[in-house]
């Protein structure tokens, strides 16, 4: 279809609507230190909980190693190690030791201590956010810290007293505390306090995210008018799109014409505006919902793989991201999406090229650089482990028939084009930006 923007005839792309994933949000997830099978005799020495020497004897027993196990149909298995030999590695699933031939096993890691994860995990959530709260504590219920657990759980009942779920997960705690104190495991009533000022991070400063505001001027420049969310544009705002644009064809010369426009549908006066090229009216335009294109980075991307994948603690959302930094703080928010979003939009490699190819996606770098590297046009650098060795990099995509990948360019399809330059003051925590490409054009913008 044909849409004409400051008089310019440019093709806008109408795009079948894609299924949605639903996906609870990001929880940070550390996979290093991959041993293969037959490298070392022994597992690491499992981290020391804090305690206080007084109460050493009643403090909780150490916790075990947690593994992954990669078999050779592909599955991915993940359990506390109970054993290994030559012949067979065992894992605790659910309670249940269950024993995997070494010969059906492709991969063995183990994982980095339960302690060091969860400083991280704890760090990266905010502190009133508490479903991700309660996340982290079934977390910690899961490997069996009942102490940390507790202590969590009772944090989050100071944010929220009475919080009937963070109650119910304190009475579930209590009790496992008690049955592993009958069955010898050392955990029993007396509760190790959190961890220590030195082994807790150092509060971070908070990232910068946008207003409503800038918020909702993307979404006036995204805006589809072939099928709009939903609008409001207040009569003043009427009124001085007559008056500023008056002597225009597209403004009503006579009374009757324009009270005719007064009672137009919204998407019709934002057409008006596009078309006049009003920037400075699209502030007084408000977004009710989500654009479609915006509906569809939000949901079948920035969900699905974007933060889990891309912004963890050790890649793109801490504080080795390099000149790439994602926001991670609720990250199903607005703030959080859009903040995201920009920063991608505005980002540069240090050839110039932008991470979208907005006419190309399927040679877009953001896509390419999470295939497997042998595949890629831009390949993924490496992402060094602790101390510098290993990489820590997994491909987010199989190949470019996987959904998500085949998701992700609908997504960039779906962005109105030629691409606006949002008109918004933002600098990202890193020196992401870069300047346009020279020879850029603004004509036929919004």
């Amino acid at each position: 279809m044909l849409d004409i923007r400051g008089g310019r005839r440019h093709y806008v792309r109408r795009m079948h609507p894609l299924c949605r994933v639903n996906l609870i949000a990001c929880t940070i997830a550390v996979s290093v230190g991959a041993r293969s099978l037959g490298a070392q005799e022994s597992a690491p020495p499992p981290p020391q909980p804090p305690a206080e020497p007084a109460q050493a004897s009643e403090s909780p027993a150490p916790s075990p190693d947690e593994a992954i196990l990669v078999l050779r149909d592909g599955r991915r298995i993940m359990g506390i190690l109970v054993g290994r030999t030559s012949e067979t590695i065992t894992l605790r699933i659910a309670g249940i030791d269950t024993e995997f031939p070494a010969s059906t096993v492709d991969r063995f890691q183990v994982l980095p201590p339960v302690l060091e994860r969860y400083n991280e995990m704890r760090a990266a959530i905010d502190p009133s956010d508490m479903q991700q709260m309660l996340r982290l504590v079934e977390w910690l219920r899961a490997r069996e810290r009942y102490d940390l657990a507790l202590a969590e759980v009772d944090r989050a009942l100071d944010l929220t007293p009475g919080n009937s779920e963070a109650l119910r997960a304190r009475a579930l705690i209590t009790g496992q505390m008690e049955l592993a104190a009958k069955a010898g495991k050392g955990q029993g009533r007396t509760v190790a306090p959190p961890p220590a000022a030195p082994e807790s991070p150092a509060p971070r400063k908070p990232f910068p995210v946008l207003t409503p505001e800038q918020i909702n001027v993307i979404k006036v420049f995204e805006v589809d008018l072939k099928d709009p969310p939903n609008l409001m544009i207040k009569r003043d705002a009427i009124t001085r799109l007559m008056t500023e644009h008056a002597g225009n064809p597209l403004i009503p010369s006579t009374a009757e014409g324009r009270d005719a426009m007064y009672r137009q549908n919204p998407a019709a006066i934002l057409d008006t505006m596009f078309r006049l090229q009003a920037r400075n009216l699209y502030p007084q335009v408000q977004v009710i919902g989500q654009p479609r294109s915006m509906r569809l980075f939000r949901d079948d991307v920035h969900r699905t793989w974007l933060v889990n994948g891309c912004a963890t603690a050790r890649c793109h959302g801490g504080e080795e991201a390099g000149r790439l930094q994602l926001a991670t703080q609720k990250p199903s928010s607005d703030e959080t999406v859009y903040t995201n979003f920009l920063i991608l939009d505005r980002y540069r490699l240090p050839s110039g090229i932008g991470l979208m190819n907005y006419e190309d996606p399927v040679r877009s770098p953001l896509l390419q650089a999470g295939l497997p590297r042998e595949d890629a046009l831009y390949p993924h650098p490496v992402v060094p482990g602790p101390n510098g060795r290993g990489d820590l990099w997994r491909p987010v995509f199989q190949s470019t028939r996987d959904s998500r990948y085949q998701q992700a360019m609908e997504w960039i399809r779906s962005m109105y084009r030629p691409r606006p330059d949002y008109p918004i003051d933002y600098t990202p925590p890193r020196p992401s930006v870069a300047p346009p490409p020279p020879g850029q054009q603004a004509d036929g913008r919004r």
